[in-house]
């Protein structure tokens, strides 16, 4: 697939945006939510590729770009546009990475905020990275999920970043049906469903595209990310397509007015 604009030439968001209102260093401007981002890139790109050898991406001459890179591009965006709604669709359940005991499971105790190398790092933990990162443009965050669990245990990890989160126990496809907020999502992270099986997944995902696009619920400077696009765990259970749990849903938006913005680990989509 074409990339719209490579991430290798996002060193700031000067270079995709131009002048603004933010942090200019050596004659660039700096993106706020940029720099917060950076203290935790090297756990963002040790997360995404956690388990997987170079070997087992045949379809690229190199590894594709952590989610480091496509977060930075979708948190500078969400800054330099002035945007106001996230919405994330499968929320961070774990207080603690699969290496520790605290995976998975309920006592929030297991969340340790001051140590971030225990954080779920390999699920990408795009709730707190969304609320951190942008807390400083004071957003309205949704973050959606079936499991009342793994709710309550993002509660605790987003703590204190509560007054700008909005938390929903329900399915993806009731949130997107019902909510009212048509024409005003400005940044939609999709992370419904499994790696494994994933047809189920990719089904959940084109669901989720045809309400999206149905309901006309992006801004026009909106922007979906599309969050383990390129995880190879469905390749090992005999899945022949190099898009995954959105080898329905990418073409679908592809056909309906949507174009790449980034195709790496996860992919970025626009209006065009």
């Amino acid at each position: 697939m074409k990339k719209i604009f490579s991430v290798a030439l996002l060193v700031g968001c000067a270079l995709i945006y131009g002048e603004g209102g933010n942090k200019l260093e050596n004659g660039q401007e700096v993106c706020y939510s940029g720099q917060i981002l950076s203290k935790y890139k090297n756990y963002l790109e040790q997360g995404t590729y956690e388990g997987f050898e170079s070997s087992e991406w045949p379809a690229w001459r190199e590894k594709p770009q952590s989610r480091y890179q496509t977060f930075k591009i979708a948190f500078e965006h969400f800054e330099k546009t002035n945007g106001k709604i996230v919405v994330e669709l499968g929320t961070t359940r774990s207080f603690t990475h699969g290496g520790l005991p605290g995976c998975n499971r309920d006592w929030s105790g297991y969340w340790t905020p001051q140590n971030p190398e225990n954080w779920d790092w390999g699920a990408g933990s795009f709730t707190r990275m969304a609320a951190e990162c942008l807390a400083h443009t004071n957003p309205v965050i949704h973050t959606v999920d079936l499991e009342a669990a793994h709710i309550a245990r993002c509660k605790v990890i987003t703590q204190d970043f509560a007054s700008i989160m909005q938390y929903h126990v329900c399915s993806s496809e009731y949130f997107l049906s019902t909510c009212d907020l048509q024409g005003k999502i400005d940044l939609l992270y999709l992370d419904t469903g499994n790696m494994t099986p994933i047809e189920p997944t990719a089904q959940l995902h084109l669901a989720e595209a045809k309400i999206i696009v149905e309901r006309n619920l992006l801004s026009p400077q909106g922007i979906i990310l599309i969050d383990d696009v390129r995880n190879q765990t469905p390749k090992k259970f005999g899945e022949t397509s190099e898009l995954g749990k959105a080898k329905y849903s990418i073409p679908y938006f592809l056909q309906h007015g949507y174009e790449l913005v980034a195709s790496e680990y996860q992919v970025i989509l626009r209006k065009k």
